[in-house]
């Protein structure tokens, strides 16, 4: 078998079906979340659920496990990361976000 490297994982090519999770499709679930909670994105683009499910399409399966259903917002912001990253002078393509550790001292 020959292994070819490629861009990325998301050059992987596209999947005709998504997962195996018998009647639970998460993009369905992320595009009603978005949809809910009004983003501009998914409420004013007409061909945002076809971009999403292109999304979801070029990625493998395992990418629908980790999406958490609580910041669905992520998946668009890894949207804008791949597009971002396409163009190879604009590589490496990275987004930070602060987070708050807080140190918990047991006593016993």
């Amino acid at each position: 078998m020959e292994l070819i490297e490629g861009v990325g994982e998301s050059s992987s090519p596209q999947r005709s079906s998504f997962g195996g999770f018998s009647g639970y499709d998460v993009r369905t679930d992320v595009y009603n979340r978005l949809m809910e909670c009004g983003n501009e994105e998914a409420t004013c683009n007409p061909e945002f659920r076809e971009l999403l499910d292109a999304h979801f399409n070029r990625l493998p399966s395992r990418y629908a496990l980790d999406v958490n259903m609580d910041r669905v917002e992520d998946v668009l912001l890894h949207q804008k990361l791949l597009a971002m990253a396409k163009d190879p002078e604009k590589r490496p393509v990275f987004h930070i976000r602060s987070l708050e550790v807080l140190l918990i001292s047991l006593i016993f």
